[in-house]
């Protein structure tokens, strides 16, 4: 159910754009510092970025964007991906198990698979993604025809597609790590998985998985993985930039520059070594 005191507390926070002591909050809602707490509490679980501090009070960084369908199409200047068909999906075992099951049933290329949450994302030698909150995690279906393409050239141009993305974006300097990773600053921020399908000696199908981490906040990373400074392996577009971008925006550009790289990949002008 809505609240609209919390949905108040978003709005004034949205408003403010800086910090908002508990204090300020309480006065001006004309609720106890205790109940700003709460509703505070549920704006976050509810995938809304809002960082709290002693003696600062909060600050909202980031909403969650929802993933919508007919936003997303309008979103998009392509001429293929995600033009026609979306499949929107708040949990799922994985988005790449959801594309080649549409694929052995005859989808068509461009197909776009998006979740909010993957039990089952996996990465590279059968390695776990985990789905953190506020990013994006999506599959899209190809149906390769030139023949100068292999896993690991989808892979290479799925990495260059996020980071051209993010790029555009924040103004961060994302890099492509081999063989299948996107990193900023030596932390992971994206990871890339193709599987494919024959028929007979022929590609039929080829499934690019994503998943990029894009509004989570330091708190949201798994405890347990550390480099050997300390920090976190992985990273996020927010951890780095200090401020959210918009999941919609994000994922419109990363499907764009895959569409470019992959029609140019199909005419021959880029080719495995």
């Amino acid at each position: 159910m809505k609240s609209p005191l919390r949905d108040l507390i978003l709005t004034t926070l949205e408003e403010s754009g800086a910090w908002c002591s508990g204090e300020d909050l309480a006065a001006r809602l004309g609720v106890s510092r205790a109940a700003v707490s709460k509703h505070v509490n549920g704006l976050r679980a509810g995938g809304h970025a809002i960082e709290a501090a002693t003696r600062r009070g909060y600050r909202l960084l980031a909403r969650r964007d929802e993933l919508n369908g007919a936003f997303l199409a309008a979103s998009l200047r392509t001429r293929i991906f995600g033009k026609n068909d979306w499949h929107i999906l708040e949990e799922t075992t994985s988005t790449s198990h959801d594309a080649v099951r549409l694929a052995n049933q005859g989808a068509a290329e461009g197909c776009v698979i998006l979740a909010e949450r993957q039990t089952q994302g996996r990465g590279r030698k059968g390695h776990a993604w985990i789905s953190l909150p506020r990013g994006l995690q999506f599959s899209v279906l190809l149906r390769p025809q030139a023949r100068t393409w292999d896993a690991g050239l989808l892979t290479g141009l799925g990495a260059l597609a996020v980071a051209r993305a993010v790029e555009k974006h924040t103004g961060l300097a994302p890099y492509f790590k081999p063989p299948n990773d996107v990193h900023i600053n030596g932390r992971k921020l994206a990871g890339v998985l193709v599987e494919t399908g024959l028929r007979g000696e022929e590609p039929d199908w080829a499934v690019i998985g994503i998943g990029c981490n894009v509004n989570a906040l330091p708190e949201d990373f798994p405890a347990d993985e550390r480099l050997e400074d300390g920090r976190c392996r992985f990273t996020s577009i927010l951890a780095e930039s200090g401020r959210g971008v918009s999941r919609v925006l994000l994922l419109a550009s990363i499907l764009e520059c895959l569409e470019d790289f992959y029609q140019r990949m199909q005419r021959g002008e880029i080719r495995s070594k």
